[in-house]
């Protein structure tokens, strides 16, 4: 008789093969992405043969940083389906797909942040639209449901509650509550995310964790410090200690996994490599998490495998798709909306501690996620992140993915936020010391 872990692995491999097969007949239904696939192949097969050894070796920017936001958050617009959802990917296989709450609702802090910056009424329309629809999958228990949702088919009977995906969307909830205005809305949105934030309290292990049924194969993540943000940032809005609790149990328990490297076990994906995207997660999670409950020990244990990444990017010019245990080794392809996830968490880093290696780090990075967006194509190509560099790389194969849109317009925002308030305080303290130069100057010439 086999064990439940090989046949766990079995019908792994079985998902795995069905979906690669479903994709590929894709191209059957629909020819006409036969060239735009060949193209993407084409171009990264050329890339990655005659680029210089790494892939931020440049000279100077070459392409706005402006530019280049527009472009990733066009890509998500073109990607909000008309039930209001965003869809996960769109498929040089198969196009786009469903929409998908997790990142519908982790995307829209992203819109309003750009719609701030630019004033742009597209954001606003699309924030409004994809909270309704979030709004309206809500399960009684306050939970949101995991995986794709189908256009148009309400809340399906079959939709299991997912606790990862609650935090993500939670994450949304607070953003709109915060920036709604109508009195009736606001109450609305915030009753919806007290109820998804009680029921993550009232699932918690003992320990701090979540696992069970609700949890991504049934067992505890250390990436689930994602839903600690989303509970910090709930806390600060509802004033309800009960938020804040829960946020600082899992936080005390993800800190109980970090390693003396800076390597936080406990990512348990059974049958995936630690992608860097998930090591990206924990740390951006726990950083985020302790700024809002001002926890210098969460931070710090952030900061530790941050500062690691932020050496390897500096020696090797480049982060690896994957990582073994302690940072030792792993798989050579890019991960992309981990490298964008990696800017984000440097920027912010130097946000907090004013270290101007991790703003350096950020720009390189940066610079590199824009040289690799598409500038011609299709749309769901153009302005798209692909899940690997090369496109078929391991994670998210032949696919451009909204998550990495969102971390890479964030990076590209934040970079923006920071150069500027950086450019200001080094004017103010050049005009200072100039003004403190001259008074001295003009007091010696009196003494004269």
């Amino acid at each position: 008789m086999s064990s439940p872990e090989s046949r766990s692995s079995r019908n792994f491999m079985t998902t795995k093969t069905g979906r690669a097969l479903t994709e590929a007949a894709g191209l059957l239904r629909a020819p006409q992405r036969i060239l735009p696939l060949f193209s993407k192949l084409a171009s990264d097969e050329l890339r990655t043969a005659f680029e210089h050894r790494h892939l931020y070796s440049y000279v100077a920017s070459t392409i706005p940083t402006a530019d280049a936001l527009r472009s990733v958050v066009d890509w998500i617009f073109h990607a909000q389906r008309p039930d209001g959802g965003i869809a996960a990917y769109y498929s040089l296989l198969t196009g786009y797909s469903e929409s998908y709450p997790e990142v519908t609702g982790y995307i829209i802090p992203t819109l309003y942040d750009f719609g701030r910056l630019t004033d742009d009424l597209v954001a606003r329309h699309a924030i409004y639209l994809a909270t309704d629809w979030l709004l309206s999958l809500q399960m009684p228990s306050g939970a949101f449901p995991g995986g794709l949702h189908p256009s148009n088919s309400g809340l399906a009977t079959e939709a299991q509650p997912s606790t990862f995906n609650t935090g993500q969307i939670l994450q949304g909830l607070v953003r709109a509550c915060v920036e709604t205005k109508t009195e009736t809305r606001n109450a609305k949105i915030l009753k919806c995310a007290v109820a998804a934030g009680d029921w993550l309290a009232a699932i918690q292990q003992a320990d701090g964790s979540w696992s069970g049924t609700a949890a991504y194969q049934g067992t505890a993540h250390t990436y689930y410090s994602m839903v600690s943000w989303a509970l910090a940032q709930l806390a600060a809005e509802s004033g309800d200690p009960r938020h804040a609790v829960a946020a600082d149990k899992n936080i005390d328990w993800v800190l109980a996994h970090v390693q003396p490297s800076g390597w936080f076990d406990g990512i348990n994906l059974r049958g995936h490599p630690a992608y860097l995207h998930f090591i990206a997660y924990v740390i951006q999670g726990t950083l985020e998490c302790g700024i809002l409950r001002r926890r210098d020990d969460a931070i710090q244990a952030a900061a530790k495998p941050a500062w690691v990444l932020l050496r390897k990017f500096e020696t090797h010019k480049r982060l690896l798709g994957t990582y073994e245990p302690d940072f030792k080794g792993g798989q050579r392809f890019a991960c992309l909306t981990g490298n964008a996830q990696m800017s984000c968490v440097w920027l912010r880093l130097f946000e907090v501690t004013g270290d101007l290696r991790y703003l350096n780090a950020a720009l390189k990075m940066n610079e590199m996620l824009k040289q690799l967006l598409p500038v011609k194509g299709r749309r769901g190509v153009v302005g798209g992140v692909a899940g690997s560099y090369p496109i078929w790389g391991a994670y998210q194969p032949m696919r451009f993915i909204s998550w990495g849109c969102k971390f890479m317009a964030d990076a590209l925002m934040l970079e923006q936020r920071l150069i500027r308030k950086f450019e200001a305080e080094f004017e103010a303290e050049f005009e200072a010391e100039f003004d403190a130069k001259l008074e001295t100057k003009s007091e010696a010439s009196g003494c004269a």
